[in-house]
């Protein structure tokens, strides 16, 4: 008798105003775009030590997933033939010559596979992170090892900037290169810098970098202090994408069904059947309380997701009684 009182329609309802409240107060917290960013960055949220980013290229993690997949016709038709002398930063920075890098951009985010994003990229429009995206299938296509870096101005939330950091195997160092905004970094020495070294050089001394531009036309700043102020301000909030895959990911099924209904729920996909890269952001003294309020934001955003299940299978599992119970009438 006990069991048939509370299971019901207005049981039910009781269930779904459960599920719907915590969602709702969520989303009138985190409503805009940039903390949309956040909740997704927040739940793929890690953290490492500047000395555990430092391995060498030809030695990547276990953990950190490389690409394995042929390369889509789209790519492969615009893969140049490198010579066996060629540098890698001068063979990429020949290979990036297809995005048309001296025109200048417009149009936002593309948010695509990774030949639609490279079409778009050379119709002149983009955003950094969609830059970075094709900038690791042309370091695996050359067989140059590749990573993407990112930094935040907001927290570890979505207003931030994506770049990438190459291998040179020969020096047996990694290079930053910040393709959308047209440069790379080098020291008083002309010998190009780290993302790392970059970032501490903002922290202890900015006339010790050198900003090369790719092309004046599309250099991202007005000048070279102004690029520097920018990324001084995020000189804390620095993290690493552990994944190089862009086209297995775009291959998977379950995300490739879900990218036609929007990025959001693509995102969503990815990240709850574990094919989203984790993010790994650097720990520092200085960025402790930013890594804090991430950290017990991922908790929350896990337990609501659990809380949810077991609020809907049990919402299920009412639904399906209460129907059998109206077949069984008829």
């Amino acid at each position: 008798m006990l069991v048939n009182q509370l299971v019901g329609w207005r049981s039910c309802a009781v269930l779904l105003a459960m599920m719907l409240l915590p969602v709702v107060l969520l989303v009138a917290n985190f409503h805009t775009g940039t903390e949309l960013v956040r909740l997704r960055n927040a739940m793929v949220f890690n953290v490492i030590s500047a000395e555990q980013s430092q391995w060498p290229g030809d030695q990547f993690p276990e953990s950190f997933r490389q690409e394995l997949a042929p390369l889509p016709q789209a790519i492969a038709r615009v893969i140049i033939s490198p010579e066996q002398a060629d540098e890698p930063l001068a063979l990429m920075l020949q290979q990036a010559a297809v995005l048309n890098l001296d025109q200048r951009r417009r149009g936002g985010a593309i948010q695509a596979d990774v030949s639609t994003t490279l079409a778009k990229i050379q119709q002149q429009q983009g955003y950094c992170a969609d830059y970075t995206e094709v900038i690791n299938v042309f370091g695996y296509a050359l067989n140059i090892p590749v990573r993407e870096w990112a930094l935040a101005f907001d927290g570890f939330g979505g207003h931030g900037h994506a770049i990438n950091e190459i291998w040179d195997q020969q020096a047996k160092r990694w290079i930053m290169l910040d393709v959308f905004n047209g440069f790379y970094p080098v020291n008083q020495q002309q010998q190009p810098l780290s993302v790392l070294e970059f970032k501490q050089l903002l922290i202890e001394d900015q006339s010790q970098i050198g900003l090369v531009r790719l092309s004046d036309k599309t250099f991202g700043f007005k000048d070279d202090a102004s690029a520097l102020a920018y990324y001084h301000n995020g000189r804390h909030q620095f993290y690493l994408w552990w994944a190089n895959d862009n086209i297995s990911y775009d291959q998977q099924p379950l995300i490739k069904l879900a990218a036609k209904v929007s990025p959001h729920l693509e995102q969503m996909v990815a990240i709850l059947i574990g094919q989203f890269p984790q993010l790994m952001a650097i720990a520092e003294p200085d960025n402790l309380h930013l890594i804090n309020n991430m950290q017990r934001l991922k908790i929350m955003l896990w337990a609501l997701f659990f809380y949810e299940l077991v609020l809907l299978l049990m919402l299920l599992a009412m639904l399906i009684t209460l129907l059998g119970r109206r077949r069984a009438r008829i």
